[in-house]
């Protein structure tokens, strides 16, 4: 009996209780470590963080209605203002065609106005912030070489779709509106360029991407929201013959969007293509006077 009090004695002694003492802030210690490692500011996880999508899939679908109606309003609108305009009232302000000047006007208004539109859904109205909506940050290096791959896949697919089309079908490209404006140089091409190289890029990508794409991904999933924000992105283009690259080019948006989960990444893709376009086409223009 004494020798088993003893032997109680002895394993509550000083050496044990230090070595489980020792245990407990080893652990806590490692505890520490795994807590600090997990809140590292150099941690880059935040850029695969899903979202908090505030807004619906029939939010998204008044937007479009609304757009629609808005746009439809304005374009004849600005046609009927401009046609009260004299013929010296419209040398002076260097206006050649009406349609074109009208055309410019309805391309700036609709890529303004889905920057209002996004606003009201979803920040005002439900509550987003704008990191919801994509502003977050990606590492600059991986968007220039997506950038690059990208870039390449679409001209690609987009010299394959125009050979298909001579070759098989015996259709040649029609001259599309962007190619008259920009051949007729005058204050309708000026404000197209502007647009289509500066405001198109950041409002487009803000309001198919970062607002529509997540909508129709929370309601139907990623292969149909994919599907629905790149033919609804072709359509706003008004092109009928390039109804399929431009597709092509807003679903790999959109897919570019869903891996990076950042705004920023699609916007200098978009911009980058788009400058690409106005340089050879200007290029082309130039080439061809010469001669």
């Amino acid at each position: 009996m004494g020798l088993f009090k003893r032997n109680r004695r002895n394993l509550s002694s000083p050496q044990h209780s230090k070595s489980g003492k020792y245990g407990k802030s080893g652990g806590g210690s490692y505890g520490r470590q795994n807590n600090d490692k997990s809140q590292d500011p150099h941690d880059t996880r935040d850029e695969q963080q899903e979202p908090n999508i505030r807004w619906s899939s029939l939010d998204s679908l008044i937007s479009i209605i609304f757009l629609i109606a808005i746009l439809v309003g304005i374009y004849f609108g600005s046609q009927k203002l401009l046609s009260m305009l004299n013929e010296k009232q419209l040398i002076n302000l260097n206006i050649s065609n009406i349609g074109n000047l009208s055309f410019s006007i309805f391309y700036a208004v609709q890529t303004l106005l889905m920057l209002g539109v996004v606003w009201f859904f979803a920040i005002y109205w439900r509550g987003a912030s704008i990191k919801d909506l994509g502003f977050r940050y990606y590492s600059i290096l991986k968007t220039i070489w997506y950038t690059f791959i990208s870039l390449l896949f679409i001209f690609f697919i987009s010299f394959l779709y125009i050979l298909a089309l001579r070759s098989i079908f015996g259709i040649e490209a029609p001259p599309s509106k962007i190619d008259e404006l920009v051949a007729n140089r005058n204050i309708s091409s000026n404000i197209l360029i502007i647009v289509t190289a500066v405001v198109a890029p950041f409002c487009e990508e803000i309001y198919f991407r970062g607002f529509l794409y997540p909508a129709f991904r929370k309601s139907f999933g990623v292969l149909v929201a994919l599907f629905l924000s790149s033919f609804l992105f072709s359509l706003a283009h008004l092109e009928l013959y390039s109804f399929i690259p431009i597709m092509v080019i807003g679903w790999l948006l959109a897919y570019i969007y869903e891996k990076t989960k950042s705004i920023f990444t699609v916007i200098f893709l978009h911009s980058v293509y788009n400058l690409l376009l106005i340089s050879i086409l200007l290029g082309k223009i130039n080439f061809l006077k010469l001669y």
